[in-house]
């Protein structure tokens, strides 16, 4: 397998200065005169839930006596992040998720800078901390300047299918557009819808059937254009065909009737019904829905369909944005246990359990070994085969307000509210205030 790094793209930023410990390179922490450290710890309770930390934390506990690691896990960890960023009373590490404005408290200093500790040995090794991760993983800097650690590796909103159903039909994966609505009147035939997605959740298909729409019928620039706040780029021809295209999958029946009311593990069982031939989701799909898969399912991942003529070179989103990341709080007051415990926890032997207990894939080096599932692997064949291009979902994790604005007004548009036209005018008005606001740190997007 290749190389994780030729298809990763994420995190990590801001400035800060160096640390008197930086230079600790003994395994494991040791606490000042034997005193009794405790480290707090919260983190976003997703797809791939918490146990995989709760068991390192239990395993590194058992090797340092003085340390007890209290971890905080919820799937609504921003809200209490938020009220303890307001009351600075912030824990010493966080994993904040796809909700929490960390931009916001990287811009205003309230997290370590990581650079320093990078360059000391990794835990319980001579190898530098830093060069136990693909290449690559820290090139979404600020101010040259690292501020967060990934460990988890997940690319989102592909398509996902039963090859034994498709193989039960003599399907094939449709290549264009075209071959995807022929596959929909096949699929109807059958009872079987084209898309159960959580209608709820319009980031779902803004990510998994927008975005690489706009891609394939204008390329990377297109994308591009309109993540740098380019003039008019949000209403492009590119946006308004994708618009368009995506107004005519509604109209020809593609979407499950009641889906746009489901949530996403709604939507999610359906699909693992056999009721509809796709989901969009990320690769924790599996571990999400692992108690409701049915044996005989063989769930695979394929890239969005391209646009005939289109100017497309088939990007694969990526989800993992600087949510994702683990990050230091600025006033910790452990900082040199609260590192080596996130070296500890990003550490090969760790990172491979989690690989192995929940289908995850990972951009420390050497975990890819630990992949046993199809599924998974499947999903980065696709990454693979799109040779390192994509395009990050990091968007909302940059201009959140922008992105939710334009999410919803896109919700409207394929709840048949408004129309192709008025959709990109209005994304176009959002992305033009964002431009206009002074207090609204800009980001540079490259791919």
């Amino acid at each position: 397998m290749k190389r994780l790094s030729i298809f990763i793209v994420l995190l990590l930023l801001l400035s800060g200065c160096a640390l008197p410990w930086a230079k600790e390179t003994e395994k494991g922490s040791k606490t000042e005169n034997g005193k009794k450290v405790t480290v707090e710890v919260m983190m976003f309770e997703g797809g791939l839930g918490s146990e995989w930390v709760k068991e390192s934390v239990k395993n590194y506990m058992k090797e340092h006596k003085n340390i007890t690691i209290k971890l905080t896990a919820s799937p609504d960890i921003h809200q209490q992040l938020q009220t303890r960023f307001l009351s600075d009373d912030v824990p010493d590490l966080i994993s904040p998720g796809p909700n929490f404005d960390i931009m916001g408290v990287l811009n205003e200093g309230k997290l370590m800078q990581l650079d320093d500790v990078l360059q000391e040995e990794a835990y319980g090794s001579k190898e530098k901390w830093l060069d136990t991760f693909e290449s690559g993983q820290f090139n979404l800097k600020k101010d040259n300047k690292t501020y967060g650690i990934p460990t988890v590796f997940s690319a989102g909103y592909l398509w996902w299918y039963d090859e034994k159903l498709f193989n039960d039909n003599g399907w094939g994966k449709p290549e264009t557009m075209e071959d995807l609505y022929k596959l929909g009147k096949q699929a109807k035939e059958k009872g079987i819808s084209l898309f159960a997605v959580p209608g709820k959740y319009p980031g779902y298909y803004f990510y998994g059937i927008f975005i690489p729409l706009v891609e394939r019928y204008g390329g990377k620039n297109a994308l591009l254009d309109a993540f740098n706040l380019k003039e008019n780029a949000w209403k492009s021809d590119s946006f308004l065909n994708a618009a368009k295209e995506s107004k005519k999958m509604v109209d020809k029946g593609m979407f499950m009737e009641g889906t746009f009311g489901l949530s996403h593990t709604e939507a999610q069982t359906l699909f693992f019904q056999r009721k509809a031939l796709f989901a969009t989701a990320g690769t924790w799909l599996e571990g999400e829905m692992a108690d409701i898969i049915p044996a005989d399912f063989k769930l695979r991942a394929m890239n969005q369909p391209s646009i005939v003529g289109g100017k497309g070179e088939s990007l694969a989103p990526v989800s993992t944005g600087w949510g994702g990341g683990w990050y230091i709080s600025e006033s910790s007051k452990n900082k040199k246990e609260t590192v080596d415990f996130l070296k500890y926890l990003s550490s090969k032997e760790q990172v491979s359990a989690m690989i192995k207990s929940k289908g995850a894939a990972s951009v420390v080096k050497g975990t890819e070994e630990a992949i046993e599932s199809e599924a998974l692997k499947s999903a980065l064949k696709v990454l693979q085969d799109a040779k390192g291009s994509y395009a990050p979902t990091a968007l909302n994790d940059a201009y959140p307000e922008l992105i939710n604005n334009i999410i919803n007004v896109y919700q409207s548009l394929m709840l048949g509210e408004i129309k192709p036209e008025e959709f990109v005018n209005q994304a176009q008005k959002f992305a033009d205030q964002a431009n206009k606001d002074n207090n609204l740190e800009k980001v540079e997007f490259k791919w």
